[in-house]
């Protein structure tokens, strides 16, 4: 965690939408080392063990909620726990020094355990549908949308297509990179990363991408993907582990505007 919050506090994001921060101790000291940057904070409180959850942004926070998903896993799955994290889609809305209304969302949807027999892809399908639904019905009280996070879905399955169609939210990756192949910017499962399991790696397993920054702007704005990438290295500097188990994502993005020209911010989970 002080690695992490070492690089949010280094300056380079505006905003930044973390999942799986289930100590809220943990997110106190990600939030104070990253203050002098990231001022606005918020996390979101849910379940018996905690949403993970949690916003910091450059811009100051005039509004949030939290919304849980009504299909969320098995009470009985203890080992499993995403029952017991109340999981849900967290929404604040920020405002830029331009005046610009930015609506975020963040999510980190069910996991799949086991690709052979994924019990959850329903639960999965059904958690991308609520968060389309609920970006749907508020998006239009901001100029920008923004949602990111760990959807625990691949590009092309059927919670992913969902949920690009039904919001006409854009993937920051495919806006900027087109349709290459996915293991270019995968961010679970990744030969590089520490923690992925020994057999996979035996394998030669490129990873898959799950981790998602999507956009979209009013009429009144054009919104372009400037830059989109995995930004942290393999391992922590000075160290033989891995940030976490997932790479980070960060977009850069342009903004422009018909009376004030252009505005550039870069967005990180």
């Amino acid at each position: 965690m002080q690695a992490i919050a070492e690089e949010i506090s280094s300056g380079k994001y505006d905003l930044v939408l973390l999942q799986e921060v289930w100590v809220k101790k943990d997110f106190e000291s990600i939030r104070v080392v990253a203050s002098s940057v990231l001022p606005y904070s918020l996390y979101f409180h849910s379940g018996v063990i905690g949403s993970g959850l949690c916003v910091l942004s450059k811009f100051k926070i005039i509004d949030s909620f939290y919304h849980q998903w009504v299909v969320n896993g098995y009470f009985h799955k203890i080992h499993h726990g995403d029952w017991f994290g109340g999981k849900g889609v967290g929404y604040c809305k920020v405002v830029t020094n331009e005046g610009i209304k930015i609506n975020v969302y963040t999510a980190h949807l069910h996991a799949e355990y086991d690709t052979n027999h994924d019990e959850y892809l329903a639960h999965r399908f059904l958690q991308a549908f609520d968060t389309s639904q609920l970006i749907r019905h508020t998006r239009h009280s901001g100029d920008i949308t923004i949602l990111g996070g760990d959807l625990n879905t691949e590009p092309g399955s059927g919670a992913y297509r969902m949920l690009i169609h039904n919001t006409n939210l854009n993937d920051a990756f495919v806006s900027k990179h087109g349709t290459r192949p996915d293991y270019l910017g995968c961010t679970n499962e990744t030969l590089e990363n520490s923690y992925t399991p020994r057999q996979l790696r035996r394998q030669n397993h490129p990873g898959k991408r799950i981790d998602y920054i999507m956009f979209s702007s009013s009429n009144a704005y054009n919104m372009s993907t400037l830059e989109c990438k995995n930004p942290l290295p393999s391992c922590v500097p000075g160290q033989g582990f891995s940030y976490s188990d997932h790479e980070a994502v960060s977009t850069t993005f342009e903004i422009s505007l018909s009376m004030t020209g252009v505005i550039r911010f870069t967005a990180a989970i």
